[in-house]
């Protein structure tokens, strides 16, 4: 066998002992192409009250299907309808998704948002990107917001939404119209 055979062979055993020990040690073993649902569940037509204390019902959800996950303690609702109970009100949200993370009783609309007030006077207010809190009941958005009422209208970007008192606070760009009377 020639020299420059042997240095072929042990330069071919280097490289097989090196690819050995990397995939022995520093391989990621965890990594896998696909990794299936399992650890969570799925919901088909729900329709979830939460109550306070006293029993009353203060959150109404209704969704055609809600996926949990346990690693993350999120729950992805599809469609989700939300009456939001305050003293002396209800809100109506509904958007194509939203996000519940139960350990924080925050619900979070990534996309369009629709929320309408159900008693007088009536409010319509068109959003992304809000963040309700269900125990404070108050929301955010630093997204563009549309606010609606008989006696005019309000845009403009970023707001604070306190449910209970029915005060909308817009941050930035404010535009407004009002009727006369």
């Amino acid at each position: 066998m020639s020299f420059k055979s042997k240095q072929l062979i042990i330069l071919l055993l280097f490289a097989f002992a090196s690819v050995a020990v990397y995939q022995g040690f520093y391989r990621d073993k965890g990594a896998t192409g696909y990794e299936p649902f399992t650890k969570g569940y799925a919901l088909n037509d729900v329709v979830m009250r939460s109550t306070d204390d006293s029993g009353q019902v203060v959150t109404l959800l209704q969704s055609p299907n809600m996926t949990h996950y346990l690693d993350n303690e999120q729950t992805l609702i599809k469609q989700p309808t939300v009456q939001l109970f305050t003293e002396d009100n209800s809100w109506l949200l509904e958007s194509p998704e939203a996000i519940y993370q139960r350990n924080e009783q925050l619900l979070y609309f990534p996309d369009q948002v629709m929320v309408e007030s159900q008693q007088a006077p009536e409010v319509a207010i068109e959003s992304s990107r809000l963040r309700v809190d269900l125990v404070s009941k108050e929301g955010t958005t630093p997204a563009e917001i549309k606010l609606q009422q008989a006696s005019g209208l309000m845009q403009g970007v970023g707001a604070h939404i306190l449910f209970n008192s029915k005060q909308i606070e817009i941050l930035n760009d404010v535009y407004a119209e009002f009727e006369a009377q």
